[in-house]
């Protein structure tokens, strides 16, 4: 499993996670693809970007019974491949919320 940081709001995990991307040199230019979930309440909701090309990474919006809601955030790929997870409260019926509030594009 990935390392977890808690953070106190969705805004705080969503800028950490961002800010941790960035510190591995990912650039959030146009190319990117849109991530549909493919699990729970977030099965066919929008859940995240990831690269259109290489290098890649991903971030992405996700909920389990230990870690809570939390975003996803990762870059490269095989055994150099990197993964952590930012940590917000809530539960389960928050990420419905959030998932029902996002479509696909």
């Amino acid at each position: 499993m990935e390392p977890v940081e808690r953070f106190i709001s969705i805004e705080q995990a969503r800028n950490a996670a961002v800010a941790w991307l960035e510190s591995r040199n990912v650039v959030f230019g146009p190319y990117r693809k849109v991530e549909i979930g493919r699990l729970g309440v977030l099965a066919g909701h929008e859940v995240g970007v990831s690269a259109a090309e290489k290098p890649y990474w991903r971030l992405r919006l996700d909920f389990d019974p230990i870690k809570g809601p939390h975003f996803n955030a990762e870059t490269g790929e095989g055994a150099k491949r990197e993964k952590q997870a930012f940590s917000f409260p809530g539960d389960e019926a928050l990420i419905k919320k959030l998932a029902l509030s996002r479509r696909p594009r």
